[in-house]
């Protein structure tokens, strides 16, 4: 391990600046890891655009049910995109570039642990969400980097959810801070999209706002995925002195 500098901190905006440098150059391989772990969701969108292609519109039921299982869906998939991005943005920061085979390859080997981990993750998240709206925010801001750990500690599934309480401990409140930022930019680019768009029954429209909407959660996805490495990388590095050589060491 290094030693800590004194000066260390961690922003929002800082985040948001290294997770946008880490996106944009490994756009590509991103991008193709986003099309693998929301292919679910892409399919399930396609079949939907050929029904009301077929029918002429949605139904209300449709809609609902299209509404529940975006919701549901999309959270899924972003917390597993970060588990094979994770290793990507270490092996970025630490100054290496990631091929897209090597990124999932590390992510199949930890499966199991990611998988038992958002699982427990999105059923708090979802069960706070559900009594009151300020657990979930509490949740999921101390359950941030759940992932990350399942993929480079391994700790357990139980230890991965108290060791991302441990490692967001002291920075939850700037956690909190990115998290609005990322969803209300996220929702917020829904809500215009169903605004601009407004479909108002016409099949063409309901089309364009379902695929419309698909990208949207893809492109905030993908990037969500990245700041959710970089946020683990960067804690471990102020709670733990650990830089992101010895992160990457962790994969060899």
């Amino acid at each position: 391990m290094h030693p800590r500098p004194m000066d260390l901190r961690y922003t929002v905006f800082g985040c948001i600046r290294q997770s946008m440098t880490v996106w944009a150059k490994n756009l590509v391989s991103i991008f193709v890891l986003g099309l693998i772990f929301f292919s679910p969701l892409i399919i399930y969108t396609v079949s939907e655009v050929m029904e009301v292609r077929t029918e002429g519109g949605l139904s209300d039921a449709r809609g609902v049910l299209w509404v529940m299982i975006l919701m549901f869906a999309t959270y899924a998939a972003d917390q597993f995109l970060a588990a094979p991005i994770v290793y990507g943005v270490v092996q970025e920061l630490n100054g290496t570039r990631a091929s897209v085979g090597t990124c999932v390859w590390q992510g199949v080997k930890r499966f199991f642990p990611v998988f038992f981990t958002v699982f427990m993750l999105y059923w708090c998240v979802v069960f706070g969400t559900y009594t009151f709206i300020i657990p979930g925010f509490v949740l999921a801001t101390g359950l941030y980097v759940a992932v990350p750990a399942a993929v480079c500690e391994r700790p357990g599934v139980m230890g991965t959810l108290t060791r991302s309480f441990a490692l967001t401990e002291g920075n939850r409140m700037r956690i909190f801070g990115l998290l609005l930022l990322f969803w209300g930019a996220r929702v917020g680019a829904i809500a215009a999209a169903i605004s601009f768009i407004d479909p108002q029954g016409h099949a063409g429209k309901i089309q364009a706002l379902l695929v419309t909407v698909l990208v949207i959660n893809f492109l905030f996805g993908t990037i969500g995925a990245v700041m959710q490495g970089v946020t683990y990388s960067r804690l471990r590095e102020i709670k733990d002195g650990v830089s992101t050589a010895d992160l990457a060491k962790i994969f060899e």
